[in-house]
Order: structure tokens, then C-alpha cells, then sequence
């Protein structure tokens, strides 16, 4: 009896896992979208902003790095907590 549980509750975690994989894929799919837009914004700021389109682009460009780096660390900091941390025995 104990032993079924045990096993139900590992296709749980598997499926868990597995959710929380796909989800991080997707984020990581928007992100890049998400930093090519920023990215696109900054240089447009740079080229055809006059004075002040320095100073604006250079917000764009360090906000869509930031996103980048976050986003795309995601999975590598979601995968070593999943080869450090193990349920169960």
C-alpha cells in the first residue's frame, strides 16, 4: 500500500517537473521576443531621439539585457536545484 503511494506520488513530481519545464520554455520563447523589442525601442531611441535619445536607449537596452539574462538563467538555476534536491529515498 505504501509503496503505491510512493510511486503515485513520483508521477506526480515527473509530472510536476515536467510542467514546470515546458513553462520555463515558453517564458523563455516571450522573454527573447521581449528583449528583441526592447532592443528594437533602444536603437530607435539612439538613432532618431535627438538629445535626450542617448540617455533613453541606453534604459532600453540595460532593461532588455537584464530580461535576457534572467529569463535564459531560469532554467539552468531550475535544473540544478532538480539534480540537488531528491525527494524521498
Amino acid at each position: 500500500m505504501f509503496n503505491n503511494f510512493m510511486l503515485m506520488a513520483a508521477d506526480g513530481m515527473n509530472g510536476l517537473i515536467s510542467t514546470g519545464e515546458s513553462i520555463l520554455g515558453w517564458a523563455q520563447r516571450l522573454g527573447l521576443i521581449g528583449a528583441a523589442i526592447a532592443f528594437c525601442i533602444g536603437g530607435y531611441f539612439l538613432m532618431f531621439g535627438g538629445d535626450r535619445g542617448r540617455g533613453r536607449s541606453v534604459g532600453w537596452f540595460l532593461g532588455g539585457a537584464v530580461g535576457l539574462i534572467v529569463v535564459m538563467g531560469a532554467y539552468g538555476i531550475a535544473t540544478g536545484i532538480d539534480s540537488n534536491i531528491k525527494f524521498g529515498n
